[in-house]
Formats: C-alpha cells, sequence, structure tokens
C-alpha cells in the first residue's frame, strides 16, 4: 500500500497509529494477566514451604500410639506433634474402632470427616483468625491461619487480589472465609503437596478500562505474529541462530565440535572464586558458535542428551588437566535426570572424579527443578554410588518449580541453586525478596548451601552478603568463558586477593 497526498495521506497515518496504539493497549492486557499468574506461582511457593512441615505431620498421624479408653498416651503424642510442627494449633486422631482422640484434654473431638483433603474453618468459638483444616485417613489438623493471610496481604500489596481456596471456601488477604463460588474467574496455582490440594486464586486489580484492551488482542496476535516471522527470518540467516537437528548434533559430538564454557561461582562476603558451573557450548562448522538454548532441548527430544553429557564429561576432564585449582575447589555439571537414573553414570564420572580429587576439587551434579526425579527411576540407588565416590549433587533452578522440604530431604542436595529471576527481583518485588530470606533460612535448617544466580551489580552482592547468603553466580563476577580466559581470570583473582580482600575482580570474563 503507497500513501498518496492528501486524503490518503491521511488514512495511512491514521491506520498506522491504529496498529500502534492496539499493539501497546494488547501488550499491556497480557502483561497484567500474566501477573496474576506470575504472583500466585510465587504464593504457592511460598506457602508450600510454611505448609510442608504440617503435611509431614499429617501423614505421620497413623503412627502415633493405639488409642486407649481415656486417650490418655494419644493426648500426649498429639499435644507433643501439636508443639514440635510450625502452624498446628490442634490434632485430633482415629484409631481402632472408630475412637477419637484430640491433643487437648477435654477438647470434643469430630465424630466424621476425616477423608483426605482441606477445608476452612471461619472464625468463632474464640478463635481471632480462622484455621485451615487438614484432613488425613488417620486423622485431622487444625492450623492457624495468620501467617498464611500476611502472605496474600502480601501479594495484595503487590498489586493482586488473592485468595487461597480449600474445601469450597476462600481465605481472602483480610482474614475473612467466604464460600468459593463456580463463577471466580482469576488465575489458580496449586500448592503441590499431598494429601490436600490447596489453591491460590489470583486476579489483578483492573477496572473496566482493560476491557477495551482485551478486545484488541486479535490485532496483537496478528502483529505478532508478523514480527516473530520476521525476526526468525532473521534469526535464521545470522549465525548460530537456527535451531539445530538430531542428525546435527549427532555428527558434532562425532566430530567433537562441542566445548566447555566455565562460569565462576564466587563468595559473597569477597567475591573469592570457589568453583565453576561448566556449560555447553558448540562450534558449529557452519553457522560459528552456537548457543546453548538452541541445541539442549533438541538434544533431549532426540535422545542423545546422555550422549552429549558423558562427551562434556570427558572433555572437562581432558581441559581441567591444563589448570591448577584451589582446594576444595567444585566444579559443577548440568545433568539430566535420565541419565542420574542410569547406573553408568558412575563409570562416566569416573575420570572427572579421580581428577579432581588429586586437584583436591569436586564434582556436582546439577539437575534442574523443572525436571523432578521420580523414586521408581532407580536414581537413588545411582545417587548413593555417587556419594561413595564424593560427588554432590545440586538442585538448579530452584524456585521454578515447587521442590517442598520432603522432596530435598528425599533426595539430599547438598546445593540449592536459585533461579536468577528472584535476584533481578530485588527492590521492584518485595514477595521474592521475603521468598528468598525464608530460603535462608528453611536452608540452614536442613544443612544444604545456597548458591545465588544472576548477580549483575555490586548493589545485589552487597544486598545477598549481609542477608547471610554464602556462594553467588552471575555476571558481575565473570561471564562463562573459555579455559584459557577463566584460567587468567582465576590467576589474577588469586594474584589480586592477597592485597583487595573484597569487591568485584578487574579480570572477570
Amino acid at each position: 500500500m503507497s500513501c498518496s497526498p492528501g486524503a490518503a495521506y491521511a488514512v495511512c497515518v491514521a491506520l498506522a497509529l491504529a496498529l500502534t496504539l492496539g499493539l501497546a493497549l494488547a501488550l499491556t492486557a497480557w502483561r497484567l494477566q500474566s501477573l496474576a499468574g506470575e504472583k500466585a506461582e510465587l504464593v504457592a511457593g511460598q506457602l508450600t514451604w510454611q505448609l510442608s512441615p504440617a503435611f509431614a505431620a499429617l501423614t505421620r498421624l497413623d503412627t502415633l500410639p493405639p488409642p486407649e479408653p481415656d486417650c490418655r498416651a494419644q493426648t500426649q503424642a498429639l499435644a507433643e506433634l501439636v508443639q514440635r510442627t510450625s502452624l498446628v494449633r490442634f490434632a485430633q486422631a482415629r484409631g481402632a474402632g472408630g475412637l477419637l482422640c484430640a491433643s487437648r484434654r477435654g477438647a470434643v473431638a469430630e465424630a466424621g470427616g476425616v477423608e483426605g483433603g482441606a477445608s476452612l474453618l471461619p472464625a468463632g468459638s474464640g478463635q481471632l483468625l480462622p484455621g485451615l483444616r487438614l484432613a488425613h485417613t488417620a486423622g485431622v489438623l487444625e492450623l492457624d491461619a495468620g501467617p498464611l493471610v500476611a502472605q496474600l496481604a502480601l501479594a495484595e500489596r503487590e498489586g493482586v487480589k488473592v485468595s487461597l481456596l480449600a474445601g469450597g471456601r476462600a481465605l481472602a488477604a483480610n482474614g475473612e472465609v467466604r464460600e468459593q463460588g463456580p463463577d471466580a474467574g482469576g488465575e489458580v496455582a496449586w500448592v503441590p503437596s499431598a494429601p490436600a490440594r490447596i489453591g491460590v486464586l489470583a486476579a489483578p486489580q483492573w477496572g473496566a478500562a482493560p476491557l477495551l484492551v482485551l478486545k484488541t488482542q486479535w490485532l496483537a496476535l496478528l502483529l505478532a505474529a508478523a514480527l516473530g516471522c520476521g525476526i526468525a527470518w532473521g534469526a535464521r540467516r545470522g549465525s548460530g541462530g537456527r535451531k539445530a537437528t538430531g542428525w546435527e548434533i549427532s555428527e558434532g559430538i562425532r566430530q567433537k565440535e562441542f566445548f566447555a564454557h566455565y562460569q565462576p561461582i564466587v563468595t559473597a562476603a569477597s567475591g573469592e572464586c570457589v568453583g565453576v558451573e561448566v556449560l555447553a557450548r558448540w562450534r558449529h562448522p557452519v553457522q560459528g558458535n552456537v548457543r546453548s538454548e538452541l541445541f539442549i532441548q533438541t538434544a533431549i527430544e532426540a535422545g542423545l542428551i546422555v550422549s552429549l553429557t558423558r562427551y562434556m564429561l570427558r572433555r572437562v576432564a581432558e581441559e581441567l588437566k591444563q589448570i591448577v585449582l584451589p582446594p576444595g575447589f567444585m566444579v559443577g555439571l548440568n545433568i539430566s535426570t535420565e541419565h542420574l537414573a542410569l547406573p553408568e553414570l558412575l563409570e562416566d564420572c569416573r575420570p572427572l572424579v579421580n581428577l579432581l580429587r588429586e586437584k583436591q576439587a569436586q564434582l556436582v551434579l546439577e539437575v534442574s527443578e523443572r525436571a523432578p526425579l521420580q523414586e521408581a527411576s532407580g536414581a537413588q540407588k545411582v545417587i548413593n554410588g555417587l556419594r561413595q565416590m564424593g560427588v554432590r549433587l545440586a538442585l538448579d533452578d530452584f524456585g521454578a518449580g515447587y521442590a517442598d522440604k520432603t522432596y530435598l530431604s528425599r533426595w539430599g542436595f547438598d546445593y540449592l541453586k536459585v533461579e536468577k529471576g528472584y535476584v533481578s527481583a530485588l527492590g521492584q518485588d518485595s514477595l521474592k525478596g521475603n521468598i528468598l530470606d525464608g530460603l535462608l533460612l528453611s536452608s540452614n535448617e536442613m544443612g544444604v548451601q545456597v548458591i545465588v544466580k544472576g548477580v549483575e551489580t555490586q548493589g545485589q552482592q552487597s544486598y545477598l552478603n549481609v542477608k547471610g547468603f554464602e556462594y553467588l553466580q552471575g555476571f558481575y563476577f565473570g561471564k562463562p568463558m573459555t579455559l584459557n580466559h577463566f584460567r587468567q581470570w582465576l590467576y589474577s583473582g588469586i594474584a589480586e586477593s592477597r592485597t583487595r580482600p573484597s569487591g568485584k575482580r578487574e579480570g572477570g570474563g
């Protein structure tokens, strides 16, 4: 379409302005819609940490002493359970013959309703705040909803109206309990802890104006499709921009085209390098260096991720022969849950483990939280063998999934690597900052060390150091670099540390 002088020119200008405005409005609508989901996921993650002790206690009700006619032993055991479990204020258990015993002598035990599930109890009978009732076949726990209300109120101050759903009722941020209708709307993120299903209902607080915005989304879809085609076409013409095929990856492994980049892990207090994360890179014969996001997922889908990881383990073992490492240095390498369940992994790791043992260093295998380990996979036996070899285990991308304390304890992770989005939100999203604080407290209780990824400024380093986090990783200290660059960076940092005990190294990648 060409614009001629006069009326045609005015029509073209108006059309261009309308298209621009429509795109801006649609993008705003999408952002507002996604905000509810993001906040709901954050609240769900925090509630999971708060509720996990109660869920664990609930499953232990059937291990209590068998009930006596006067419930004496049962009452004492229930009272101790309530005392040592956070949030729990009342417990009830059912034993043989349908006898019900409660954690407080003289309390009226509920005669029915002890099937699995969760429900919200309205305030009353002397309660200042409503409670959350978790039911199991062996009994019931009643929880204090005060800390839960505080989490909901925090999310609401961030601009999202949030409610906790359980048993057909909703707990609002002001502590009110109301019946939940079928047409409530909003985004739901489930707290993933059995045996009860507890939902988080979130909706952005907007008025009637965005209704106009929602009607323009079809326009944004057309524009986004055209824009995406242009970007994809340009990316395919650029170096390393095309998504790889399985055949190319297989040939790349055979031709030894893959190599390693090393990103430093440092102490929060002084910036001293104590380890690295190994990242796979690909030097394609035609496209040049290919980014990992363009071939890792393809390797997984093509069933080549185990072969690629084996190649990288051998490659890193050969490369690290050339470098002197500080004592206690950790070398982290990503591994798939599929590979972690294969007994052959022990032999795959052995050359690198032996080399690192000679250098007084250790191998850390990093498994992503996005792909949870399954008990039936046989991974536990492999992990036990790795521990006997001195290999440690890290949970990567922590905060992007729903790993709770039970999951962490079951698999015995030594490190938690916090997803970098939590650091970028510091000072902007108080909810994520609050989750970081709770994570540090919980990790100390479990004896797990935390590595915070994505640190890009000195202010972030200072904040995390003051909060008590010990290990950091991010571009502020060094980008992923080749072995030669890393060796220069490392040796320069060791020399400088004798005269410069803290702060950012000038030799960062």
